[in-house]
């Protein structure tokens, strides 16, 4: 909480409670012009290693703008994953870490192109689940639809909540790839925020597949985001409004690592905390992911704000 002014009266501000559910790694980097020939080994002096994973860099950013951010993953119980959860705290993020079992945390291995491209090699295992917690005091919820081992729980947690006296809690969907269980996510979430990549057997991408969210989004890179809202105005409730365009700055890419999980916690804080409008949050958090890529690793813009 904080005070705020407000027409010469002192207000107690409450700050949102932004709960993110799902992938927390180590990102170890290496940046390299060119990715080494079968049987050949390649040395770069420039490596560097972050905490990753879409949730975590959600989580990071909306904690770096300002909002209460709390984490939900596994991350086990080892010497890494506590330094891991000692950092997130560091960078102002809550931890809820569902499985406290001596494993080690998953890990990914990244190469940085000079162009600012990357290749991923994500090594992910499933975790036990030894830990519960109480969810009632966040206001919304992000899910990356990662680590399914505790988001199907949390989400029929938040749904059995509902008409218990309990406020309906908004859940944004990190949609970046067609994962197991999506349609789930798909048929509670109130924004989906997908990538041109995201889609179905058929084909069918976030505005064409079966999905009610109030609003979709969908990122394509360095091209206008586009936007659609079941709310919009209309003169002809039969005729559905266009889908709108929000311009993405245009800048010299350096290393776009972690933009769409930034781009993701930027909106939360946008649309929560801000109380922007849905186009005005994407507006805000295009900006922000663009200011991202100019830097290398996840973190950099950070200090440039």
């Amino acid at each position: 909480m904080f005070l705020e002014r407000r027409k010469g009266a002192i207000v107690l501000h409450r700050k949102k409670k932004g709960l993110f559910v799902g992938l927390c790694t180590k990102d170890i980097l290496y940046y390299t012009d060119e990715l080494p020939a079968h049987n050949h080994k390649a040395k770069t002096e420039d490596f560097a290693v972050y905490i990753g994973g879409p949730a975590a860099n959600a989580a990071i950013t909306y904690a770096a703008l300002g909002g209460d951010a709390t984490l939900a993953t596994c991350l086990g119980d080892s010497m890494e994953s506590r330094a891991m959860i000692e950092e997130l705290k560091g960078y102002g993020v809550k931890v809820l870490n569902y499985s406290e079992y001596d494993t080690l945390p998953n890990t990914a291995c990244i190469v940085v192109s000079g162009d600012g491209k990357r290749t991923i090699l994500s090594g992910q295992h499933r975790f036990s689940v030894n830990r519960e917690y109480d969810l009632s005091d966040y206001d919304f919820a992000l899910f990356d639809c990662n680590q399914q081992e505790i988001s199907l729980d949390i989400l029929a947690d938040l749904e059995a909540a509902e008409g218990k006296e309990v406020a309906r809690k908004p859940i944004v969907l990190d949609a970046g790839s067609f994962k197991p269980n999506i349609e789930k996510f798909l048929e509670r979430a109130d924004i989906v925020i997908a990538s041109e990549d995201f889609a179905d057997a058929s084909g069918n991408n976030i505005f064409a597949m079966n999905c009610d969210a109030t609003h979709k989004a969908m990122t394509r890179g360095e091209k206008p985001i586009l936007y659609f809202g079941t709310e919009m105005e209309q003169n002809d409730p039969s005729v559905l409004p266009e889908k709108t365009e929000i311009p993405v700055e245009q800048v010299t890419a350096v290393d776009t690592l972690g933009a769409g999980d930034i781009l993701h916690g930027a909106f939360c804080y946008g649309y929560f905390e801000k109380g922007q409008t849905c186009e005005e949050a994407l507006c805000f958090a295009g900006k922000v992911a663009s200011e991202s890529v100019k830097y290398r690793g996840p973190r950099e813009w950070m200090r440039h704000r």
